[in-house]
């Protein structure tokens, strides 16, 4: 993985990933009249490597893994009772002390997972009083369940990708 020393830099080489024009690059001249003195830690140490990391904007590795367990390990609802709320929960536990990004999309999973296992229930409990209307809640817990299957997937995805992932009908229980 390469190693950038500024945003700039990060931005200059992502652009010419992209096939775009990368940014121009500050003239020579203004950058030497400004003197500029770096007071932080050594470079090559570990210290530098996280910062300048975060200062880009990038995750590592292991941090998008992580981001992406919190996604993906909601699939065993399905098999396990509660799963998908459990799964998630054990993940973020685990990662949101040493990564912000893996703090983020554990929240929104869990948010997601405990939505739609309060909306199942509601269904469930709707069902018993309306009787008749109870093909139609039916359905309705069909699209809902096969809408959480694709958005977890999507957005497991999207967190190995390192990009910010977003669920829609989701209540907000953790901030």
């Amino acid at each position: 993985m390469a190693r950038f020393q500024s945003r700039e830099e990060y931005e200059r080489w992502r652009a010419g990933q992209r096939g775009g024009t990368p940014a121009t690059a500050v003239p020579e001249v203004e950058a030497a009249s400004v003197e500029q003195v770096y007071d932080g830690p050594p470079p090559e140490s570990r210290e530098f490597t996280e910062r300048s990391l975060h200062q880009a904007g990038l995750s590592t590795d292991r941090d998008r893994n992580m981001a992406m367990l919190c996604h993906l390990t909601a699939l065993s609802g399905f098999i396990i009772p509660f799963g998908n709320i459990f799964g998630p929960l054990v993940i973020w536990m685990m990662g949101k002390s040493d990564s912000q990004f893996v703090d983020e999309h554990g929240k929104a999973s869990l948010n997601f997972q405990l939505s739609l296992t309060l909306y199942f229930i509601a269904v469930a409990v709707l069902g018993l009083f309306l009787g008749p209307l109870v093909v139609i809640l039916i359905i309705v817990f069909g699209i809902a369940a096969v809408y959480g299957l694709f958005m977890t997937i999507v957005n497991g995805i999207k967190a190995h990708n390192g990009e910010d992932g977003e669920y829609a009908l989701s209540t907000q229980f953790l901030r």
